[in-house]
């Protein structure tokens, strides 16, 4: 790593910015450059690119790094310590009240399979709230749009749901014109190896996976709650990504509510081949 003038670094290929599992007191913005984004194992979760911040979560909140970021070729990049965003906030306090209703709308407070058939409580569509996407989320994968702003699949919005294959391994697993979902919840998983423990029973269909894995054995299930029809991660290793954006892992939230339509389901890291469409007929 090369000092500039100012607080501008320059890293080489295969540089650490950020170690996983250190409580780094600065993070970095990206000028120009790609930056990936590994857990400790090693496994590629996403990366930053232009303008995106890392080491974000521990300038606002401490903590130990979740992530390793490493140079993928010469990065330049702008450092930030925890004490210039603290007087940043200081003097932008309306935008950090703006910054931190967005994030408590978005956090699943309620659990929404939880609150039960009875419960009076009204919640929110997070899925409202399209997420700009020049921002990096914790995993180091860029969020994108909804790729479904269509209608949320409310109780007794659908009439059939269908899972369909939507790569090589998902079609190689399940029938290609997909399986209708007459019950719910409806778990997908990877086959347990030799020795490991059989995954919960909710987990209907399962895939064969090899090291390092993209399927964890509990990994997400479709299920009904409030509002509706959702998606919820099973606690897996690497997460689910719903319509672009990643709940489980070290997200804010495990759910995702679904929309009327076609809704992409990504389960795993980044470029995970576990690819598959949820289509909710209306």
């Amino acid at each position: 790593m090369n000092t500039l003038p100012g607080r501008t670094r320059v890293f080489s290929d295969q540089d650490f910015l950020l170690r996983a599992g250190e409580d780094p007191d600065v993070g970095f913005v990206i000028i120009t450059g790609r930056v990936e984004l590994r857990n400790a194992a090693g496994t590629l979760l996403g990366d930053a690119r232009q303008g995106d911040v890392i080491g974000a979560a521990s300038l606002l909140f401490g903590g130990r790094q979740d992530l390793s970021a490493i140079a993928a070729g010469p990065v330049e990049a702008t450092m930030v310590d925890r004490s210039t965003v603290a007087a940043e906030m200081a003097r932008n306090p309306d935008q950090v009240r703006r910054a931190a209703t967005q994030l408590l709308a978005g956090l699943n407070l309620v659990p929404l399979a939880e609150t039960g058939a009875e419960s009076h409580i009204e919640i929110v569509a997070e899925a409202r709230f399209a997420p700009d996407s020049n921002v990096v989320s914790i995993t180091g994968k860029r969020a994108r749009p909804a790729a479904h702003p269509g209608d949320i699949a409310e109780m007794g919005s659908w009439s059939e749901i269908w899972l369909k294959p939507a790569s090589d391994a998902t079609r190689s697993g399940m029938p290609r014109h997909g399986i209708k979902i007459n019950e719910t919840p409806y778990g997908v998983g990877r086959k347990p190896k030799r020795g490991e423990q059989i995954p919960r029973t909710d987990i209907v269909l399962q895939f064969s996976d090899e090291r390092p894995y993209n399927l964890s054995r509990n990994h997400f299930l479709i299920e009904l709650g409030r509002p509706g029809l959702m998606i919820r991660d099973a606690g897996s290793q690497l997460g689910t990504v719903v319509n672009g954006e990643r709940i489980g892992l070290d997200e804010p939230r495990n759910v995702m509510p679904l929309h009327i339509g076609a809704n992409e389901i990504e389960a795993g890291g980044y470029n995970t081949p576990f690819v598959f469409i949820l289509e909710i007929l209306a």
